[in-house]
């Protein structure tokens, strides 16, 4: 009897470990999403516009793009510097492009929602939706995930194409 209380405690200690770790993890990311937000606002700000106006384009753009940087991976064993840089490219193309998928998804849900809310709040709704995607196994993982990073680096590639906004004239 002890060591069937024993053995519960110790699956309850390692489920409730894994679960803070995980609260963690997408809480560090949440916020390292906003960080990279407030980094480059205007480009987010584009990706975002383009995410809305074009978001099929976006999709078949940013699946281009990845499957073009997976490429260039590949040749990694051969040319390790490629392949080194194809995956930090990407890795740090994936992070802009989730935040700018994150921020449009997050604008739908509040305007489903009657809301209008700030892009920060946008940033924090859209990321929730996809953690808790994450959460569901093999659908966020292979259709929520991919879908979210695909369409912000198409995002990201539509924006970066646009002309940033002009300056209204304070005088």
């Amino acid at each position: 009897m002890d060591t069937h209380f024993h053995e519960m405690g110790t699956v309850f200690y390692w489920v409730g470990f894994l679960l803070m770790a995980a609260v963690g993890s997408g809480a560090l990311m949440l916020g390292l999403l906003v960080l990279l937000q407030a980094a480059a606002p205007d480009l987010l700000g584009r990706a975002n516009a383009s995410l809305r106006e074009r978001p099929f384009v976006s999709l078949a753009l940013g699946g281009a793009l990845t499957a073009a940087l997976m490429a260039v991976a590949s040749l990694g064993k051969s040319v390790p510097a490629a392949g080194a840089f194809s995956v930090a490219a990407f890795g740090g193309l994936s992070l802009f492009g989730l935040a700018a998928t994150a921020e449009n998804l997050g604008r739908r849900v509040a305007w489903i929602s009657g809301r209008e809310g700030s892009r920060v709040s946008n940033l924090a709704i859209g990321w929730l939706v996809f953690f808790a995607a994450a959460c569901v196994p093999y659908v966020g993982w292979f259709l929520v995930l991919p879908w979210g990073v695909a369409s912000g680096l198409g995002g990201l590639a539509l924006g970066a194409s646009r002309p940033a906004a002009a300056p209204a004239d304070s005088g």
